[in-house]
């Protein structure tokens, strides 16, 4: 009941090419090579993973894997989910969308670039497409960045993860309690984050619902000419069905903690 089945995603979305030069800030570059990198500590655990990516980006995950047990999904990124991006396009380019963000944080991606807001958007179709493509060996499901293991210390001595997560919950981690009466076009506005999006785990038959509840204010906002990132939207959801989460407090400092905290390991 404790095993874990982690989904993660990796597209060039072009992020080597943010550049201080372009006028953005250096933490948002990071190469191919970066993830890869990053990726190269997670590739370590035993569990069983499945891996959407592009045809030119396989070898290398597989290389990364080695004989661990590995799906890995290839699929070009433009056979995604088009519509989709082309509404969250529509809507970075409105001028009343731009007038309402905070100008200190307009410089973040998910305000002016419809891949990066893509790719965290389909987090949980990601996972459902998983479950219906193969007959996962365990109950929870988690998603994980690409790039979650920013050193090996993340990993925090694991090889193999397992957690007792309840499966009647689906598990998102909070940063901040939500205070009644803000508004969302407030929180896109100020890039206030209230759950954090680099780990989900749920019960497979969950995901499904979360996929759901995604979609539905994702529509939601666009009907509103507004967009965000994952956070927002699952920020969204924990507030129209908060009896379908719980929340795990994590601290501002550190968000990367899933297997420091939340691991009962066999090595």
């Amino acid at each position: 009941m404790s095993d874990i089945t982690i989904v993660t995603a990796f597209y060039d979305i072009g992020r080597g090419d943010w550049t201080p030069d372009k006028g953005l800030p250096h933490y948002l570059q990071r190469t191919n090579d970066t993830y890869f990198e990053r990726f190269g500590h997670m590739a370590k655990l035993d569990n069983d993973m499945i891996i959407f990516t592009s045809p030119d980006l396989a070898p290398k995950i597989k290389e990364l894997r080695g004989d661990r047990p590995t799906q890995i999904v290839e699929k070009e990124f433009s056979s995604l989910a088009p519509k989709l991006r082309d509404n969250i396009m529509r809507v970075q380019l409105l001028e009343k969308y731009q007038q309402l963000i905070n100008p200190r944080e307009v410089k973040n991606p998910e305000y002016w670039n419809a891949n990066y807001v893509l790719v965290n958007l389909l987090k949980a179709s990601f996972i459902t497409t998983a479950i219906k493509l193969f007959n996962l060996r365990t109950n929870l499901v988690a998603w994980l960045d690409f790039g979650y293991c920013r050193d090996i210390s993340t990993l925090n001595g694991v090889t193999h993860w397992q957690y007792p997560f309840s499966e009647d919950k689906i598990h998102v981690f909070s940063i901040k309690e939500f205070v009644e009466g803000t508004y969302i076009n407030d929180v896109i506005a100020n890039n206030d984050v209230h759950i954090t999006g680099p780990h989900i785990i749920a019960h497979k038959d969950l995901w499904p619902k979360l996929e759901t509840m995604v979609m539905a204010h994702t529509k939601q906002l666009f009907e509103n000419d507004l967009i965000d990132d994952d956070q927002t939207l699952l920020l969204m959801s924990t507030l129209s069905n908060p009896e379908l989460f719980e929340l795990h407090p994590v601290s501002k400092e550190d968000w990367f903690i899933i297997f420091k905290e939340y691991n009962e390991s066999i090595s």
